[in-house]
C-alpha cells in the first residue's frame, strides 16, 4: 500500500497522452459518418408522429425539430402532469439531425412527456443539437446504438421497461444526464465514449449491466446508484474524478484490467456479490473507504498501484 504524494510529471504526461487518443478517436468517428444527402423537413416526422404512423428513415439529414409531444393520443394523467402516448415504431438508420429532438418539456406550468409503447431506435445517427427524453417511459427496445451525440443529451427520471436496451459504441461529446433513471431490463453501453461530465446519480439498474471497454473523458458520478444485477466495467478508462459513493452492488460486480487515472471514489459502498478488479490499473488516488464486502476480500483484489498513488482501505469490513 502506497501513500505519497502524485507527482507532477505523470499527470502532465496522462493527459497528454489522453489528449492525442481521444483526438485520434473523434477522428475515426467522423470518418465514418457517411454523407447523408436527402433532406428531409421535421415537420414530415411531426405529422407522422401526430397521426400515430410508423417512422423509418434512413440514409437523411433531417432540418428543424423532431417534436414526439404532439400525439393525438394523449391525455392529463395528473392537473399538471400531460402524457403523449407514442403508438407506432420509431426507427432511423444513418440519420442526421440538425434540429432538437423533444420529449419532454413544460409548458404553462404542465409537464409534458412521452410513453413509447414500441421500439425507440436510433442506429449509427449523429445529433447535432440537445436530446431531451426526461422523464420518458420506453415500453419497446431502445437501441442508440453507434450514434454521435454533439450536444446536451438528457435522459433524467425516465424508464426503460423493455429486456433489451442499447448504447453501444455511442459517442457523447456534450453532458450527458441519466440521473434518476430506472432500468428494468439489460443495457450495453459496451465501447461506449463520454467526452464531457455524466451524471447516474440515483439511478437503479434491475438486469445485467455493461460498461465494458468504454471511456470516461471527464468526470462521472454514480453516487447512490443501485446495481441489483451484474454489472460489468471490465477494461473501462477513466480519466477524470469518478464517484461510486454510497452505491450499492447487489451481484457480480467486474472492474477488470480497468484503468483509474485520477481520482476514484468507492466509499460507503456495498458489494454484495463476487468482486473483480484483476489487473486494473491505478495511476492517482483511490478510495473504497468506510465499504463493506460480503464475498470479496478486498485485499486479495490484485489491483496494479503505480508509483506514486494512493490506494485507500481505511475503515472497509470484509464479511
Amino acid at each position: 500500500m502506497k501513500k505519497t504524494i502524485i507527482p507532477f510529471i505523470i499527470i502532465a504526461l496522462l493527459f497528454s497522452c489522453n489528449k492525442e487518443e481521444q483526438n485520434d478517436t473523434k477522428e475515426g468517428f467522423k470518418q465514418k459518418q457517411v454523407a447523408r444527402n436527402k433532406i428531409i423537413q421535421a415537420s414530415e416526422i411531426n405529422l407522422k408522429i401526430k397521426k400515430q404512423e410508423n417512422i423509418l428513415y434512413k440514409d437523411v439529414t433531417i432540418i428543424g425539430d423532431i417534436n414526439f409531444l404532439i400525439s393525438e393520443d394523449n391525455n392529463l394523467t395528473t392537473p399538471f402532469l400531460e402524457t403523449n402516448y407514442i403508438n407506432s415504431s420509431v426507427l432511423f438508420h444513418n440519420c442526421t439531425f440538425k434540429g432538437k429532438v423533444v420529449a419532454q418539456k413544460i409548458e404553462s406550468d404542465i409537464i409534458k412527456t412521452c410513453h413509447f409503447n414500441k421500439n425507440t431506435t436510433f442506429i449509427n445517427c449523429t445529433f447535432q443539437d440537445t436530446v431531451n427524453f426526461s422523464y420518458t417511459d420506453f415500453y419497446g427496445l431502445v437501441n442508440f446504438s453507434e450514434s454521435t451525440f454533439q450536444e446536451f443529451v438528457n435522459f433524467e427520471s425516465s424508464s426503460l421497461n423493455y429486456k433489451k436496451n442499447y448504447f453501444r459504441k455511442s459517442r457523447f461529446e456534450k453532458p450527458l444526464k441519466f440521473n434518476m433513471i430506472n432500468i428494468f431490463g439489460d443495457i450495453d453501453f459496451f465501447e461506449s465514449i463520454f467526452d464531457n461530465k455524466v451524471i447516474f446519480q440515483l439511478s437503479k439498474f434491475y438486469n445485467k449491466t455493461n460498461f465494458s471497454s468504454t471511456k470516461f473523458y471527464d468526470k462521472a458520478d454514480f453516487t447512490n446508484t443501485k446495481f441489483k444485477d451484474d454489472v460489468f466495467f471490465n477494461y473501462a478508462e477513466f480519466y477524470k474524478t469518478i464517484s461510486f459513493n454510497n452505491s450499492i452492488f447487489r451481484e457480480r460486480t467486474e472492474f477488470a484490467s480497468a484503468k483509474f487515472n485520477f481520482i476514484s471514489e468507492f466509499k460507503n459502498c456495498i458489494f454484495s456479490g463476487k468482486t473483480k478488479f484483476e489487473n486494473s490499473e491505478i495511476i492517482g488516488v483511490f478510495y473504497f473507504t468506510n465499504s463493506i464486502f460480503y464475498i470479496t476480500n478486498p485485499n486479495t483484489l490484485k489491483i496494479n498501484i503505480k508509483d506514486g498513488s494512493n490506494f485507500v482501505l481505511k475503515e472497509v469490513k470484509y464479511l
